[in-house]
């Protein structure tokens, strides 16, 4: 039995070098390599000159609408790379022989390539802290990434030891087993077909011990099984009916590549693994040190030439501390960072632990570990297949006149026009899937005192562009099927009717009428349960920006729409009415929504009153309820002050509006105002009253007399205790409301004519004032416990 099993580490140089050498020395009949089975038969499509690197993608969408993808990245220095390109040039036949990811084995891995056995595995954590490295990476680079004396020999059966100590530690997983069992039987066929002749394997190396052991126990029963195996493959399971899979290149990038960015399986920083695997280790080592230090100096870092002898100094010392031969990557890390990090860090070295930057880390070494992670993006073979999504996409954009360039273009949407509805719709089917260069750069203003149905856009052929159509691909072959079934993904996963609403009025913007119709069958199902008072606001705002901006497609005066809106609406006055809480803080979500209800009273035909009367019953109740929460007291009286002035653009009954209510809602107001001037509470209601009654008390002076008097009443402490709500409060004024109420509060003071702004200008951050007076109260603590605080006698 000619075989040879190596096992690698995915993305390591070391074990790329490994399998080359193998290969050049072997010269084998089949390169077996773990990848996916199914594009064995698009291998040429593969090997056609790409600029690396590039990833598989993969994706599988059940009959249920259920989808899932995943990536098989490879770049230069991929150990599988090597083996597909060097193992054609030796004139071997190269193969993959893994199950595909959309196989079941697969589900939950976005990424064929995790390493996740090497970091899991207890032993190896152990060895990392026994001999003093952070993690397995320092690990590995320590172990396999240097020079060695004794050549690839040594290196592959260094490998073999510290593969067979991670399978010994760690044992597989279910998705393991059907996967290796898989690659044997495909590794006993190769066997069969290749007689005397060489087969050479390359294998993560978890799996490399499972498969050399499969192997021997069936060695036993080859000849048994030659007759059968000689001639045919492995096969696949069929996919159930109804089950879309597909494979296609897609750029990758060094970026997306990199442990520090969130990827989840090979090595960390790429763009030093690529140097190494060019150059070697020592020199890879002094050019990314240098290549580091101008990329800082482009930020704008100050680098001077003493700071970088000192990086290679200290790295060069730390090298010969740890027994390094040459140079590694925590080497020259390490230099870099007491070389140029002057202060105590908030967050520990960021190469000291796997996975996304701490948003803590110090900023340098983030430019750090972005050099080494490099910015080089791939480029495809101009003659790869790409998938109809891809295809179709473009033409929609070039039948609304905006084909895909790499110069910027801004269109308008004019959605009162039939080409401008259709360029708006085309656009936000790109914007449901995520597709970079389309971008909305103004909407559509849907207010209920100004409506302007237009949109402005940017249309860009970035290079993230068609890598993300083909992601995209796994939704459908062209772009109104891949946003519908966006949506409806997104849907099914709906936690409330304010999600239900968002994919609704994406759906409506996208011209999915279907999807639409849907989505209000789906409120209309769900409100009656719905628990969350902020959910049923964020559900009203949408559809009134659906009812205003008529953007349910070819459904002008959609007849189930004003049913879903009355049925949120009486939803949110039973959920309004039912929360409680004397002491609970302004929750601006809850804001929001006694908002929407009043804009569902003012837009929606209310012919005999009956809505109306139960929002400002409901309203009336709320606004003297002790249990209330602060904030919807006073919403609940911004409601009732600012619909009695609308009488004249709402449809409130008669009786409800006879008389002069201008005075006896702010009377009541006034009221309700003075009983609830508490530091804790106060600014929380002045913020629910500013929210849905900010006109109402500019022009009331009595008002802002009474909010005056009773802030100028507080305490010292008080105040302080009172002022973050009461700035929150506030902030519902635009500067020029906030101007007229610091002159009505200068005149209350004797003081007109003089300049607001000296209201308006905080002398010192809040925040320091707050500080500052609990340090006074302190010190007064102090000051009396020692009866230091004592006034002096008269002398």
């Amino acid at each position: 039995m000619a075989l040879t099993v190596v096992g690698v580490r995915h993305h390591s140089p070391a074990c790329a070098r490994l399998v080359e050498a193998t290969l050049r020395e072997l010269r084998p009949r089949f390169v077996l390599v773990e990848g996916p089975s199914d594009m064995n038969d698009r291998m040429d499509e593969m090997l056609l000159g790409h600029e690396l690197p590039v990833a598989l993608f993969t994706y599988r969408q059940d009959a249920d609408g259920r989808s899932r993808s995943s990536w098989s990245p490879f770049c230069a220095y991929s150990p599988e790379w090597v083996a597909l390109t060097v193992g054609r040039e030796v004139g071997a036949t190269p193969l993959f022989i893994d199950l595909p990811a959309w196989h079941p084995a697969f589900e939950g891995e976005e990424n064929r390539y995790s390493d996740r056995h090497v970091r899991a595995s207890d032993s190896l954590v152990e060895t990392c802290a026994r001999l003093g490295f952070e993690n397995t990476d320092a690990l590995w680079d320590h172990l396999f990434e240097q020079p060695r004396a004794n050549g690839i020999g040594d290196l592959r059966a260094a490998l073999a030891s510290y593969f067979e100590a991670i399978r010994a530690d760690e044992p597989p997983g279910p998705r393991d087993l059907p996967r290796e069992d898989y690659m044997a039987r495909y590794v006993a066929w190769a066997l069969a077909e290749a007689g005397e002749e060489h087969v050479v394997v390359v294998c993560g190396g978890f799996h490399e011990p499972a498969l050399l052991r499969a192997i021997e126990a069936n060695e036993a029963n080859e000849a048994k099984r030659a007759s059968t195996s000689r001639h045919s493959r492995p096969s696949l399971e069929a996919l159930p009916d109804g089950t879309r899979v597909g494979s296609y290149l897609v750029p990758f990038s060094f970026r997306r590549l990199d442990s520090f960015a969130g990827y989840a399986s090979g090595m960390p920083s790429p763009a030093y693994y690529q140097a190494v695997w060019d150059e070697g280790p020592e020199a890879a080592a002094e050019r990314m040190l240098f290549t580091a230090i101008r990329h800082l100096r482009k930020k704008r870092q100050r680098v001077s030439p003493a700071d970088a002898i000192a990086a290679s100094t200290l790295a060069r010392g730390l090298a010969a501390v740890r027994g390094h031969d040459a140079l590694s990557r925590i080497d020259v890390l390490d230099g870099l960072a007491g070389a140029l990090v002057k202060d105590a860090l908030v967050e520990p070295l960021p190469w000291t632990r796997r996975g996304v930057l701490s948003a803590r880390t110090e900023p340098m070494l983030a430019e750090v570990v972005h050099a080494f992670a490099g910015f080089k993006i791939g480029t495809l073979h101009r003659d790869t297949p790409r998938p109809p999504l891809v295809h179709d996409a473009v033409a929609e954009l070039e039948r609304i006149g905006l084909p895909l360039t790499r110069q910027t273009v801004r269109a308008k949407a004019k959605l009162t026009d039939p080409d401008g509805a259709r360029k708006s719709m085309v656009l936000h089917r790109f914007r449901v899937l995520g597709i970079p260069g389309i971008a909305l750069a103004r909407g559509a203003n849907l207010s209920r005192t100004k409506t302007d149905l237009s949109e402005e856009w940017t249309v860009t052929h970035m290079l993230e562009t068609d890598p993300a159509l083909v992601e995209a691909s796994l939704y459908g072959a062209t772009l109104e099927g891949a946003a519908q079934a966006r949506i409806e993904e997104e849907s099914r996963g709906a936690a409330d009717v304010g999600a239900i609403a968002d994919a609704l009025e994406r759906a409506a913007a996208c011209g999915l009428r279907t999807l639409t119709e849907g989505g209000l069958a789906d409120i209309a199902r769900r409100v009656g349960t719905e628990p969350s008072f902020a959910a049923l606001g964020r559900a009203l705002v949408k559809l009134l920006a659906l009812r205003r901006g008529e953007l349910v497609l070819g459904a002008r005066g959609q007849s189930e729409l004003p049913k879903v809106l009355e049925a949120c609406f009486d939803r949110g006055l039973w959920l309004f009415e039912g929360m409680h809480g004397p002491d609970a803080a302004l929750d601006s979500d809850h804001i929001a929504a006694v908002g929407a209800l009043r804009e569902v009273l003012r837009e929606t035909e209310d012919a005999d009153g009956t809505m109306s009367t139960r929002a400002l019953e409901c309203c009336e109740r709320r606004s003297r309820d002790a249990a209330a929460p602060p904030a919807l007291r006073g919403a609940a009286l911004g409601f009732l002050w600012s619909m009695r002035r609308d009488e004249h653009d709402t449809a409130l009954p008669h009786e409800l509006l006879a008389g002069d209510h201008e005075d006896a809602d702010a009377n009541r107001t006034i009221a309700v105002l003075r009983a609830m001037a508490r530091p804790s509470s106060f600014g929380d209601f002045l913020g629910g009253l500013f929210a849905l009654g900010r006109a109402e008390v500019v022009r009331s002076p009595a008002l802002v007399s009474t909010i005056d008097a009773s802030i100028k009443g507080f305490l010292p402490e008080d105040f302080m205790i009172a002022l973050p709500a009461l700035r929150q409060a506030f902030g519902y004024f635009p500067p020029r409301e906030r101007l007229a109420i610091a002159e009505a509060v200068l005149a209350l003071g004797g003081k007109k004519g003089h300049d607001p702004m000296i209201l308006l200008r905080a002398p010192a951050d809040s925040g320091a004032l707050e500080a500052g007076a609990a340090i006074e109260k302190r010190v007064a603590t102090i000051e009396a416990r020692f009866g230091l605080g004592a006034a002096k006698e008269p002398s």
